[in-house]
């Protein structure tokens, strides 16, 4: 009894379920096309990625420049 209940259900899951299209889950197979950047010039993904890197690293000590010396002299 139980394994008929539990092989309708199982059908009935089966038939609800609308099958997922691949047609809405498609990109071009194109290297680099995923990416919010291009990476097409490697001198200026080099100068990007640097200025990027750098200006987030630094925050932290120009914060602490400005307590110590600006604030120093108030």
């Amino acid at each position: 009894m139980y394994s008929s209940l539990f092989a309708r259900s199982a059908v009935r899951t089966r038939a609800v379920t609308r099958p997922m299209r691949s047609g809405y889950y498609h990109w071009e197979n194109e290297d680099g096309s995923h990416l919010p950047f291009s990476t097409k010039n490697k001198a200026a993904l080099a100068v990007g990625m640097t200025v990027f890197l750098a200006s987030g690293f630094s925050i932290p000590f120009v914060g602490a420049w400005w307590q110590l010396y600006v604030f120093n002299y108030v």
